[in-house]
């Protein structure tokens, strides 16, 4: 399964069981298949209960339309509808962009259908949740919300759930996630070896620049911030006044003295004395920039981040081999990036071309310096965390975004802003701010590798096996929706 559709899976997966959405139905003895030839005007029709078994799936008396069938239970557009308002909601309180539309339709539906699929297999075999089962989860739900059972009721009405149907949801959800565990998670092994091999294959190679037992830096800096909103000429100020420093710097004798005295006498200049720190713990800039000096050396030149201009001293080198187990010294690094990032939402209507257009103006301002990507962030995004964060996303791990931001951040320097690029979420550009080295120490590979690999192979197993159940039920999709949408997951 393609990485983009592994986060949007993870969380459809993680919604909290109150909230599943297809009501339930046994599944019949006969597993014939059945016709699913269903007349136009019957659409147009309202739908009655099909079952009345106190699991059946019941559908309103409001006008509905059945979209799919699947063996011989239905799945309707309100259904769809409400599941979508759903998680668009989990997006909104989690503070995330919104996918389109349409992949929020695609996935859901696909999900409504795999779930009617493993609840009629599911029932098929005898699986069920008995009342007192179903009555302790609501309790320990309940309990967890630090509320009686009257209060609990009360809440899940007041968010528009019948309390019966909020029970025959909750069961349903049970029966599906047991099934799914006995038939897909309790297969799934990770053997050592594996471990042993994924490990291995994530270490630093010989003559790599990252070393397995990184050195240990004392630095200290002069900074001098740009504020926000610098003009060109403003910014050529700075730096120029950060070179007067930096040759001052090299006829001092004790820059800490010297630099306490510059931060003293001309507020808008910061004196930090960073301590010991791994390479891994450092910005890449300033990795780079002291590589092959002494200690006791002057970066010889000044450096620029976002941050503003830097003068920097090599106060003192030491061994990190004594500082732990020596078994701490096979690591695994992993590159973290630090971004900021736009998005743009294509809407119904709006050409492609035209997203594109105020993307590449939106960099444009930013290169030039006629706008901070806060500002643009701000007034633009569609991203709900953009007006809170100003488009600043943070340090991201590899894996945590989805591989086409991965790719822009790999092409870009600190600083620099991307192209336009589309995701599943909508059209962006993203700004790298820094790199860095994070290390995995040998106490948490072992987990980490075995986490890792599990997840790996419960998504393969769980697909191959939804694959099969798929292919051996009848499902039809009533059109504007199709079974492309489900099958190109």
């Amino acid at each position: 399964m393609k990485m983009k559709k592994y986060f949007l899976a993870l969380l459809l997966m993680s919604l909290s069981c109150h909230h599943a959405l297809a009501a339930s139905k046994e599944r019949p003895k006969d597993k014939a298949k059945v016709s699913t030839s269903i007349p136009q005007e019957e659409t147009k029709q309202p739908i009655q209960k099909i079952e009345t078994s106190s699991n059946a799936k019941v559908i309103t008396n409001d006008i509905d339309r059945v979209i799919a069938v699947v063996n011989r239970e239905v799945i309707t557009e309100q259904e769809l509808n409400q599941s979508i308002n759903i998680v668009k909601e989990k997006f909104i309180q989690s503070k995330q962009p919104l996918p389109p539309q349409a992949v929020l339709e695609k996935e859901m539906l696909a999900k409504l259908i795999d779930d009617s699929i493993i609840y009629q297999e599911a029932t098929n075999t005898g699986a069920r949740v008995l009342d007192v089962e179903l009555d302790g989860i609501i309790n320990s739900m309940a309990n967890q919300k630090k509320m009686s059972m009257e209060q609990f009721k009360q809440a899940v009405e007041k968010d528009g759930l019948k309390y019966e149907k909020f029970r025959n949801d909750l069961r349903r959800d049970v029966v599906i996630t047991r099934y799914k565990e006995r038939e897909v998670d309790s297969k799934v092994k990770v053997m050592d070896a594996e471990i042993d091999a994924f490990i291995s294959s994530n270490k630093p190679r010989s003559g790599s620049s990252v070393a397995t037992t990184p050195d240990l830096i004392n630095l200290s800096q002069i900074l001098i911030p740009i504020p926000t909103g610098a003009s060109n000429s403003e910014i050529a100020t700075l730096k120029s006044k950060a070179q007067s420093i930096l040759e001052q710097a090299t006829k001092e004798t004790d820059f800490v003295a010297y630099a306490n005295q510059m931060s003293t006498s001309d507020k808008s200049i910061r004196f930090e004395n960073l301590g010991y720190r791994s390479f891994d713990r450092l910005p890449q800039i300033f990795v780079d920039a002291t590589s092959g000096l002494s200690s006791g050396a002057l970066v010889p030149k000044v450096l620029q981040s976002l941050a503003g201009f830097h003068v920097l001293k090599v106060l003192d080198f030491k061994s990190n081999a004594t500082s732990g187990n020596a078994n701490n010294s096979e690591s695994i690094f992993i590159t973290q990036s630090e971004m900021n990032q736009l998005i743009l939402i294509l809407k119904r209507g709006d050409a492609k071309e035209d997203i594109i257009r105020r993307l590449r103006g939106f960099s444009e301002q930013i290169r030039a310096k006629t706008a901070t990507f806060a500002d643009i962030a701000r007034k633009y995004s569609e991203d709900p965390n953009a007006i809170k964060n100003n488009g600043y996303a943070g340090w991201v791990s590899p894996g945590q975004i989805p591989p086409e931001m991965e790719i822009a951040l790999r092409r870009l320097n600190p600083g620099e802003v991307s192209e336009p690029f589309q995701t599943d979420y909508g059209w962006h550009i993203v700004q790298l701010l820094n790199r860095r080295k994070s290390e995995i120490t040998a106490s948490q590979q072992k987990e980490y590798a075995s986490a890792t690999l599990r997840q790996m192979k419960l998504q393969k197993s769980y697909q191959d096996w939804i694959t099969e159940l798929r292919d051996n039920s009848t499902i039809n999709v009533r059109a504007p929706y199709s079974l492309k949408n489900v099958d190109e997951k």
